[in-house]
This record gives C-alpha cells, sequence and structure tokens, in this order.
C-alpha cells in the first residue's frame, strides 16, 4: 500500500486496514498468513515536507512456546507514533551521532522514519512494526494459576528442559584402553 504524501491535506487523513480492505494483505502475508488484522493510522502534514504518522496493529502471530514448544498464536497489539521524514541521501563521507548503548537512547517522542520521493509505504512499514514486536523467546501469557495458557503445567515450580533421553551418554575414548593387556 502506498500512500501519495502530496494528496493528503492539511487536515491529515485518517487510514483504516484490515484483512476485508486488503491494502496490507500482501505486505503481512509471510508473517500472519491469512490472520485477521486491524490497523488504523493517521497520517498529518507538518512543516517542510514533515509528516507525523499515528496509530496501532492488532493481529496474531503463530509462534512456537519457548517453554513447551507447542504452537499458539500469540497477539500483537503495537502502537507507533513517527515523524515521516524525506530521505536525504548520506553522502560518502557523512558523519552522524548515535547512541553509545541502546540505553542511553531516550524513550519519549517519535521515532523517525524516512519515505522516498513523495510515496510512503505503509505496508512495508507496517510489516517492520509487526516482526520488530516478535520477541525473541515467546511465550503464551499464564492463566490466573500460574500456569502455561498452551501446555497447562506450572511455569515457576517446573524447569522447562529440553533434554532429549533418547541420546546415549558420551563414552570416553579412554575406556578401551581398560582392557587392553599388555605382556
Amino acid at each position: 500500500m502506498r500512500i501519495n504524501l502530496l494528496e493528503i491535506s492539511e487536515e491529515g487523513k485518517l487510514f483504516i486496514c484490515n484483512r476485508n480492505t486488503g491494502d496490507l494483505n500482501d505486505s503481512l502475508k509471510d508473517l500472519i498468513g491469512t490472520t485477521p488484522y486491524q490497523s488504523e493510522f493517521y497520517i498529518r502534514p507538518l512543516s517542510s515536507g514533515a509528516f507525523e504518522l499515528k496509530g496501532f496493529i492488532k493481529t496474531e502471530m503463530a509462534e512456537l512456546c519457548s517453554r513447551c514448544g507447542l504452537d499458539f498464536k500469540m497477539k500483537i497489539d503495537q502502537e507507533f507514533t513517527e515523524m515521516l521524514m524525506p530521505d536525504l541521501g548520506q553522502p560518502r563521507d557523512a558523519k552522524y551521532a548515535k547512541a553509545n548503548h541502546v540505553s542511553d537512547m531516550e524513550k519519549g517522542g517519535p521515532s523517525v522514519y524516512e519515505y522516498s520521493g513523495h510515496h510512503f509505504d505503509a505496508g512495508e512499514y507496517m510489516h517492520e512494526a509487526i516482526a520488530i514486536s516478535e520477541p525473541l523467546t515467546p511465550c503464551p501469557p499464564r492463566t490466573a494459576q500460574g500456569d502455561c495458557s498452551v501446555c497447562l503445567k506450572p511455569v515457576d515450580d517446573k524447569p522447562f528442559s529440553y533434554e532429549d533421553p533418547g541420546f546415549e551418554k558420551p563414552v570416553s575414548p579412554f575406556t578401551a584402553l581398560k582392557n587392553v593387556k599388555i605382556q
């Protein structure tokens, strides 16, 4: 879904996308498949070619539980506030400042997303918003008793182990020397 930013009025424009409108279906197919989604975002022009982007996307993503390895649907509820800035390019000898560590970065305020020409690719942006919200170790929510909502095993009491009992214990290569008799 490419949005022509020159067509957005001073008041801004609200976009509503879901599985039925089909605007983002192709862009999100590899992440969520045919799972329903709901996205609303508002684009408002600012000064000098910049735009404000505010909105959310809600969907579910097929995942494997990092505790028990069973399939589950992880809820994605991602809100975003961005400043859309025109891509100015970067000369070869450019210098820029960045945070020393992610903990040094400020948490408040919008982040910046660059667009090319006068089009904003909302499908690409939503794809990245969903992908970045995927945790490293996905796990389903707990029940009221503190159990895993997929396998219903207690999470706090039982350590989750992935050791396969079918493997043989390693044998030292020197055990064969015990049976050798020197004459």
